[in-house]
């Protein structure tokens, strides 16, 4: 066979970047010699091909952007886990921007450090979690509303670790239609910046997007009552792009959330495709095992609902299960659900095109979260939660997992 010097490049740079990353596994395993990293690796990572594909494509200047969309509970909204992974990928694959956010902070919740946001005006909350609550769940698993005509809304974006998050497009996930109030955008001078009709229905009938002609980091969103029967504003998600060929990164994270409050948000599943994600990381399954009642055969089947839901609205999107961590129940008894709901993300990967990462077995099974992670200051002494630098441990595993993935994928033909 002959062989060419772009092929011998390229096996070249594959064993560099193998010989690299085995030495980040051996670095963290000296750190922490009760990671197994025997588990760490993407399973059933021929799933994975779409997504890898299109990062060759983007890396060979063919594509504009590739889109992950992570979505999870209590472990993602905080966004040490998820940022670390964001970070990572843009800093190898470019920036696109900060992706999907929300005004949690507003919704009375916690929000992560990158970005800052605020409102002296009254706003009407739910979590997907909060089944009594009318209000509709969109995109982000959180929804704001007011029947103030002229809330507003301060939204700042901090740079990230070398990573620039100024934004010049904005993609606006709010109800529209006549009863819902139209949007202005102001800058930090409070300087219009754009305006929103929210009877325009051109796009789709929940996101409006705008370009600006220059990049910012902060801006304020003011609602407006142009006509007598428009009511209320009800937000569901920002989500902040720049014009630079790269990788976007939204992620999505609600505390308390498990498969089913997902399942029953009304508007989740089809918001999110309008994201049009290439790779869509399911990291839930704590908040299920936690539950009293809980049997493999009802937490299988809401596994199922959600991921075929997702399947079927994004063909051609890959999708990436993540086990949840191990963990005690009331700081007490080890929780013996979570290995019974990580085998059934396991099996029911294998049987429905679906790439598994086992995080429970890597960070050593059984107790460990007590007997190793929470006596290294890695979790919290809920017995449930990671410090921060537990989750960007765990960032670093799963990075680490799939750039191996991805270059024995690349090497094949």
């Amino acid at each position: 066979m002959r062989i060419d010097g772009r092929m011998v490049l390229v096996l070249l740079l594959a064993c560099w970047g193998s010989i690299r990353t085995a030495h980040a596994q051996a670095d963290i395993k000296a750190l922490y010699p009760f990671i197994d990293t025997a588990y760490n690796k993407v399973e059933n990572d021929t799933a994975m091909r779409n997504f890898y594909r299109k990062l060759d494509e983007l890396k060979e200047g063919k594509r504009q952007q590739v889109v992950v969309v992570q979505v999870g509970d209590s472990h993602i909204q905080a966004d040490f886990f998820s940022g670390y992974l964001r970070r990572s990928l843009q800093k190898k694959f470019g920036n696109a921007g900060r992706g999907l956010i929300f005004p949690d902070r507003v919704a009375g919740t916690n929000e992560p450090w990158s970005y800052h946001t605020s409102s002296l005006s009254k706003w009407d909350s739910k979590r997907n979690v909060m089944l009594a609550n009318p209000l509709p769940i969109g995109v982000a698993g959180i929804t704001l509303q007011t029947k103030n005509a002229f809330a507003s809304i301060n939204l700042k974006v901090f740079d990230e670790d070398s990573l620039n998050y100024g934004f010049n497009k904005i993609t606006l996930f709010a109800g529209k239609g006549p009863d819902a109030y139209d949007y202005v955008l102001k800058d930090d001078n409070n300087q219009l910046l754009a305006y929103i009709n929210s009877s325009d229905m051109k796009q789709d009938s929940f996101s409006s997007t705008i370009c600006l002609n220059d990049p910012v980091h902060e801006i304020n969103l003011n609602d407006v009552m142009t006509e007598k029967t428009q009511t209320n504003a009800t937000l569901y998600g920002i989500s902040l792009e720049n014009s630079d060929t790269g990788l976007l990164y939204h992620t999505i994270g609600v505390n308390g959330a498990d498969f089913r409050d997902y399942n029953l948000s009304q508007y989740f599943a089809r918001q999110l495709k309008s994201l049009h994600p290439d790779l869509i990381i399911i990291s839930l399954g704590t908040n299920d095992a936690f539950a009293a009642d809980y049997t493999d055969y009802y937490f299988r089947g809401q596994v199922d609902q959600l991921v075929s839901r997702l399947q079927a609205d994004n063909p051609g999107t890959d999708i990436l299960l993540t086990s949840p961590p191990d963990g005690y129940r009331y700081n007490t008894w080890k929780n013996l659900f979570v290995p019974m709901a990580v085998n059934v993300m396991r099996s029911y990967s294998k049987e429905h095109r679906c790439a598994f990462w086992d995080f429970y077995d890597t960070m050593g099974g059984l107790g460990t979260i007590y007997t190793k992670w929470y006596f290294n200051h890695l979790a919290q002494g809920d017995l449930l939660h990671l410090t921060k630098t537990g989750y960007e441990l765990q960032g670093k595993l799963l990075m680490d997992a799939l750039l191996r993935s991805y270059q024995h994928w690349s090497l094949k033909p």
